[in-house]
């Protein structure tokens, strides 16, 4: 079981990807709608890409705190893991990844990216 946590925590930040592609591809139909000159259709792209990247943040999160779970028990030793220099690397990966989302997810990123330098040494 603790073998499959890191390859799990990777695997559900993978959707903070996904999260920030519809994110920006909502805002970008709502750019390219814009000139039609129909509000309510472009605040409807808007709020579509914010609602569907937050429902696509939550597995996202349960992954960073498994990831935080992961580096935390390899700070305290209890957990051996195998390709630890993948593992950190693809983690600083999404810690600057999170930093996007601002206000919660650059704190996030921010607290991660003080872990991994942590762990790192």
């Amino acid at each position: 079981m603790k073998t499959l946590l890191p390859l799990l925590s990777l695997i559900l930040q993978a959707f903070l990807l996904l999260a920030l592609t519809s994110f920006f591809s909502g805002f970008y139909n709502a750019y390219t709608v814009f000139a039609g000159g129909d509000p309510k259709l472009m605040a409807g792209h808007i709020s579509s890409a914010i609602v569907v990247s937050l429902i696509q943040i939550i597995p996202a999160l349960i992954g960073l705190f498994i990831n935080t779970y992961v580096l935390n028990s390899r700070l305290n030793k209890n957990i051996n893991i195998n390709s630890s220099a993948m593992f950190i690397n693809i983690s600083k990966f999404y810690a600057y990844l999170w930093i996007l989302f601002i206000p919660l997810g650059t704190f996030l990123g921010i607290k991660q990216l003080i872990r991994l330098k942590n762990v790192s040494k």
